[in-house]
């Protein structure tokens, strides 16, 4: 049965830009780049702008490797970085601090400059984060003051901690010339605690969740402006009721379907539609009129826990990005975007109870070790969109249709959709994934009536909606002089040719028949290269061919030419845009590849074959950096360049003492200089599963049904005096009895389960295209 559904959107009310409670706050930096903030949305050099926001805990990870981190991040599309400076990483012993290493804030902020990338800090002194006390060292708690108050004792240990972070962010605010643009003071404040792990023997005990409201929080500010931190803005995370200050703060949301501390947590009202302007998903204490709907911690996947084990697909990330932008978020943040690994302290681990030790790898799209995961692809595709088109989706409101903010979860046979419009042109947002529930494909027809006429999804007929399938479909646009009335390809990015075409990308997704209804009244010419048109009125129906050819030229009656191109999901998937020598670049790639210096840098996990198109056609050409051959050949506009490394097989012995360990030996053969790293894949059936190396922890894994990569460029140099050795704590399945008598005895009845099923070593290639030196 067909979904026909309809909606009247000639009465919709707009919203009013004005400045809000932000007060306009902002400013620019020394070469008069700025940001700023309306009461709707956030603005780059006065433009609306719907930024990206990626977690990374420089902490977590290697000082050697956060540049190449960093350059990921960008490439998968994140704008803004942000980071927490966890205290206890810092001062684990009163008055030693520690900013060494990967706990080294100053470099990290120096990379974020170099790259030219804006900056969130984090500071605490509470910040959470699954670190042990939430961030607050075992000593705080031995003292007799009330933490996360304006107990004097507690505020001068704050005024300490603020003036060292505050020596390491010297000159690095975004007004000075350097990257940090904001500042976010605690974390949760006034909503909840953190488990209380310096008490050490009882489970349940939890940090308070704060007393003085925004008056505590007034004091941090002014502590934190005394110690000379003044960025741009602060920012309040202000979910459950949390305190925000009525001035001078950015309310910042969060939204999480899979949870480590729910177990047997039911399907999630995180990928409904609703007006979050209107109705925000949680109780807060701000008025959502005054401010952007800003998302700091949207799960970017999920840390696993001993009691609670999610498997967060990447079809969900995608999915609750593009509900929040349908429902009115104009800033994602992704926590985490970035995973990583807990650094030891001096005196134990930092972990927070029922999670790893180590690993916090968080299923997030770049993970521990630097793992490129499936929602890499999904949400850059999202956030190339809102590089080319967020500033025209900033400013629309949205429009529910009847019924859509009532729906049930288990609801199956509904059409979840709703529309962001602002003067007749605006998106259509579909959504047919929702965790726990399978929700089948579905043929759907949509008809609405605009200021600017009549729109329908397809424009005749009906389309169809795969499951586990979010689509952003655009009506009313103009588009460098093109109407697009509809379209059922959804946009991705667009760049402009050397001979000044515009080029727009599109892409079709599986199963969703590509469309475009143009109108005829601003075109003087059109050519269909790769396609079917017919006439319907005073418009053309445009039926694309899918794929990297040479799409549809236009001419517009002033003579601007403009070319639709329709890429398949997967080629979208694949699809990453750089600047390379000053052209503005589309590069789809067979494998990850970051952008520097001009450069085109690939890692390939076990295939020795990388493949790039790139359009335009880089100038001047480019060749590989390591003398090896490159083919070259041009299918419809793309110029593709394809690469052959050789292979290389490391050599490894691995002996099993037993089912549940292994212990790895690699030979002393150096890495050739194109292999980047080697990861080793395990798959096992176990509880829990650690890796030792030279009888340290390196990392650890709690079983929840996925591989387990470990990434081991980090300790190459022992390898080769040293054995690996992997261990699985069983899985029990049976009756455990227990007994008291003069202690507690446990006798358990059953099997456990603890094997290998694959251990297996993975090169990670490495090889980089450059421009063709000059001739002397």
């Amino acid at each position: 049965m067909t979904d026909i559904t309809k909606l009247n959107l000639t009465d919709s009310a707009q919203v009013e830009i004005r400045p809000g409670k932000m007060g306009g706050k902002g400013g620019s930096s020394p070469t008069g780049e700025s940001f700023g903030f309306t009461n709707y949305y956030m603005t780059r050099n006065g433009k609306p702008f719907i930024p990206v926001v990626g977690e990374f805990h420089f902490s977590r990870f290697s000082s050697l490797q956060w540049e190449e981190e960093l350059l990921k991040m960008k490439a998968g599309g994140v704008h803004i970085v942000a980071t927490y400076v966890f205290w206890n990483f810092h001062e684990e012993e009163e008055g030693v601090f520690d900013w060494s290493g990967s706990r080294n804030l100053r470099h990290f902020i120096d990379l974020c400059a170099k790259l030219e990338y804006p900056l969130i800090l984090r500071i605490g002194p509470f910040c959470h984060g699954e670190v042990r006390n939430g961030g607050i060292p075992d000593w705080v708690l031995a003292k007799p003051i009330e933490i996360r108050s304006n107990d004097p004792e507690y505020l001068k240990l704050a005024r300490k901690l603020y003036r060292e972070i505050a020596v390491q962010m010297k000159g690095s605010l975004y007004q000075e010339g350097g990257p940090v643009i904001a500042v976010q003071l605690e974390n949760e404040f006034m909503h909840c605690g953190a488990p209380n792990e310096a008490w050490g023997y009882k489970t349940g005990k939890f940090l308070s969740s704060g007393t003085g409201g925004n008056e505590h929080l007034a004091e941090l500010r002014q502590i934190a402006e005394a110690a000379g931190i003044k960025p741009l803005f602060f920012t309040a995370t202000a979910w459950g009721g949390a305190a925000v200050p009525e001035e001078g703060f950015l309310p910042m949301l969060a939204g999480y379907a899979y949870t480590s501390w729910i177990p047997n947590q039911p399907p999630s009202r995180e990928f409904m539609f609703r007006d979050l302007r209107v109705v925000p998903a949680e109780p807060v204490n701000f008025d959502t009129n005054e401010y952007p709907v800003a998302y700091c911690e949207m799960a970017g996947g999920m840390q696993v826990s001993y009691n609670a084990r999610p498997s967060v697909p990447a079809a969900s990330i995608e999915a609750m990005t593009l509900v929040k932008l349908a429902s009115g978020s104009n800033l994602v943040g992704y926590y985490m975007y970035h995973g990583g690994s807990n650094p030891v302290g001096r005196k134990g681990y930092m972990n927070e109870q029922f999670l790893p030790k180590i690993t916090y790898d968080y299923q997030s799209p770049l993970g521990e070790f630097g793992r490129v995961g499936e929602s890499y692809d999904r949400i850059r595709s999202l956030s190339l969109f809102l590089e080319s088109f967020g500033s025209i989706l900033a400013p629309m409101t949205t429009v529910l249709p009847d019924g859509q903010s009532d729906l049930e979860v288990t609801d199956t046979s509904t059409l979840r959709w709703c529309v962001r419009q602002k003067d007749g042109s605006g998106f259509a947002f579909l959504n047919n994934f929702q965790d726990q529930v399978d929700l089948p494909q579905r043929p759907f027809r949509i008809e609405l009536e605009t200021a600017r006429g009549p729109v329908s999804f397809p424009q005749e007929g009906e389309a169809l909606l795969p499951g586990n399938t979010g689509v952003v479909l655009p009506f009313n646009l103009d588009l460098f002089g093109i109407t697009l009335i509809s379209s059922t390809a959804q946009l991705l990015t667009e760049v402009q040719a050397s001979d000044g075409e515009r080029i727009i990308f599109f892409y079709a997704h599986d199963g969703l028949a590509p469309e475009y209804v143009v109108a005829k009244a601003p075109l003087s010419g059109i050519d269909i290269h790769d396609g079917q048109v017919s006439e319907a009125g005073d418009s053309y129906v445009i039926r694309p061919a899918v794929g990297r050819n040479k799409g549809i030229s236009f001419r517009t009656t002033d003579g601007k030419p403009v070319r639709f191109m329709t890429l398949s999901r997967q080629d979208a998937l694949q699809t990453y845009r750089f600047d390379l020598s000053g052209q503005s670049t589309v590069a789809i790639s067979s494998c990850p590849v970051v952008a520097h210096h001009n450069q085109l840098v690939f890692t390939s996990p076990g295939s020795t074959a990388c493949k790039v198109s790139l359009f335009p056609a880089p100038m001047p050409e480019l060749i590989a950096n390591n003398g090896m051959a490159v083919k070259l050949e041009t299918v419809g506009l793309f110029h593709t360049y394809s690469i052959e490394v050789p292979a290389y097989t490391p050599e490894i012995a691995v002996t099993r003492p037993s089912d549940h360990t292994a212990l790895l030996q690699f030979a002393g053969n150096d890495w050739p200089s194109h292999v980047e790293d080697v990861w080793l894949e395990i798959d096992y059936d176990g509880d829990v599963a650690q890796a030792f190396l030279n009888g340290k922890l390196l990392t650890d894994h709690i079983h929840f049904g996925k591989t387990w990569s470990i990434g081991l460029k980090d300790f190459y140099t022992q390898l080769e005096q040293s054995t690996l050795h992997l261990t699985i704590t069983p899985l029990r399945k049976g009756t455990v009895h227990t007994f008291i008598n003069q202690a507690q005895v446990e006798r358990f009845e059953g099997v456990e389960i603890a094997v290998f099923h694959r251990i297996e070593i993975i090169p990670h290639y490495r090889v980089a295209l450059l421009p063709l030196p000059a001739a002397k």
